[in-house]
């Protein structure tokens, strides 16, 4: 884009831990991997197709301390820094906003999901200067070329910005871009070989990204309010051929909310996979209602070798409240199906849903233990913002709880709507699912023969001894106790 070559734009991924209000427990995420942001990479690769210079820091994954970032900043010497933020890690990335621009005064410009639902009071902290309120294709140039030649902000769609007068100005959403035509994620500016999952076996590994929002309206997703955008076939490959011939990226998790909404588009992916001879190996999240026989044939071809399905409650009426379209018996058809094509299969379900108690979360645990998954993660259910459950709180409690926690940084327990369970209750009985699914004699000896390499090996007993003695909010009857 005219006016942006040369523009010096610096990205950074601060470091995140585990924090108050987020889904997983302290031990899984601590041992979950470590993953690109996706989103700042796209970031990337729209501001070098506009011509801009650009720094791609990931504090978190390289272990870097705030000074050793600020001297990388320094000699790069940047005209704008930029962030993604998410809402509830949003004062671990402040406080390093907050200290490198004390250190190093240029604008900063933020963007995420969290902007187009708190972008005003986000703006408030003086420290940020501009914000991009939804896509960045269009938005994000269009924003800077405002700024470098100093035209008219309100004329920029889909950003934030505050007035000489401090108010914070937001303009209208900007279209919809073209997501065949988006560049893809800047994956040359990061090292591929330090990003892994807790069950990755290959390096280099990356995430990937085939579509955009979602057709279904679960409660506890945000994908949902957005519609559904899918990239072709032949755009999706090219970046896997690129992934794997220029960054040697032999393993990727695609990170689609479900892979395999059209099922036509996901054989077609498989057979250009195919067509190409791209020696990969790849994970897929998606739903038991978006699949069939004929495309876990293709998958587990074009090298498909792990399903994540979004499983969520053994009980049939919480499964009808989260609005699953779906039943027990598919679950159990399914998962004997993908077993069948040679294909790992990986549960998600969540503890704390509406009308949850004791009785129904043991009947997920039992689920988990009779599908004979071989991967299962228990989540604490969290109501997130711009989710239907958060609206179902909203209207039981009368309390913006993620408003004010970006407003005034007020920092509580967020209760669970329709749910009469404790926190500490929530927390015990998502450590005790875990316990049960994956120290079973039978599990154990069938995972050491699945591990192929010394850092999964190692992975996996750290984070296996961390859960049965370092977890801090381990109750002392939460043990291996026999569910009835």
């Amino acid at each position: 884009m005219p006016g942006l070559d040369g523009l010096r734009i610096a990205l950074v991924y601060p470091p995140y831990g585990p924090v108050r209000n987020e889904p997983g427990i302290k031990t899984v995420k601590e041992n979950y991997g470590i993953f690109p942001s996706l989103s700042l990479l796209y970031v990337a690769g729209i501001l070098e197709a506009a011509g801009c210079d650009v720094l791609f820091i990931d504090a978190h994954a390289e272990g870097l301390s705030l000074e050793q970032c600020l001297d990388r900043l320094r000699r790069f010497g940047p005209d704008y820094v930029g962030y993604t933020l998410t809402t509830y890690l949003f004062f671990q990335s402040m406080d390093w906003i907050r200290a490198i621009k004390a250190q190093l005064p240029v604008p900063v410009i933020v963007g995420g999901v969290h902007l187009s639902i708190y972008p005003r009071e986000t703006l408030a902290y003086p420290e940020l200067d501009y914000a991009v309120t939804g896509e960045a294709e269009r938005a994000l140039p269009d924003l800077l070329t405002a700024l470098t030649r100093k035209g008219d902000l309100s004329a920029v769609r889909g950003i934030a910005y505050r007035r000489a007068d401090g108010e914070v100005v937001v303009t209208p959403h900007a279209a919809d871009a073209d997501i065949d035509a988006a560049p893809f994620p800047a994956r040359n500016l990061i090292d591929n070989s330090i990003y892994y999952s807790f069950i990755s076996q290959y390096r280099n590994f990356t995430c990937f990204i085939t579509s955009r929002g979602c057709p279904y309206k679960c409660i506890f997703c945000e994908q949902g309010s957005k519609p559904f955008r899918a990239r072709s076939p032949g755009n999706v490959v090219d970046e896997l051929e690129i992934c794997h011939h220029e960054y040697g990226i032999r393993e990727l998790d695609f990170f689609d909310s479900s892979f395999t909404i059209r099922k036509q588009r996901v054989i077609d992916i498989c057979e250009e996979i195919q067509r190409r001879r791209l020696d990969i190996v790849w994970a897929a999240r998606t739903r038991v209602d978006c699949i069939n026989d004929d495309v876990l044939r293709a998958m587990r071809r074009a090298g498909c070798n792990r399903i994540y399905y979004g499983i969520e409650s053994g009980n049939r009426e919480i499964l009808q409240t989260l609005k699953k379209s779906t039943s027990l018996e598919m679950y159990r058809e399914v998962i004997a199906a993908t077993r069948k094509h040679g294909i790992h299969t990986f549960g998600y379900f969540m503890v704390g849903n509406p009308y949850e108690t004791e009785a129904t979360i043991r009947q997920t645990i039992r689920l988990a233990l009779e599908l004979d998954l071989d991967y299962a993660q228990f989540s604490k259910v969290t109501p997130m913002p711009a989710t239907e459950l958060y609206t179902l709180l909203l209207q039981e409690t009368g309390r913006d709880y993620w408003r004010e926690h970006i407003e005034a940084g007020v920092d509580e327990d967020i209760p669970r709507p329709l749910c009469d369970m404790t926190d500490a209750e929530i927390q015990r009985w998502t450590r005790l699912a875990y316990l049960r699914f994956y120290y079973r004699p039978r599990y154990i000896a069938r995972a050491m023969a699945r591990i192929k390499s010394k850092d999964e090996l190692k992975r996996s007993l750290a984070t296996a001894w961390q859960m049965l003695v370092h977890d801090p909010a381990a109750g002392d009857d939460a043990g291996m106790e026999v569910l009835a």
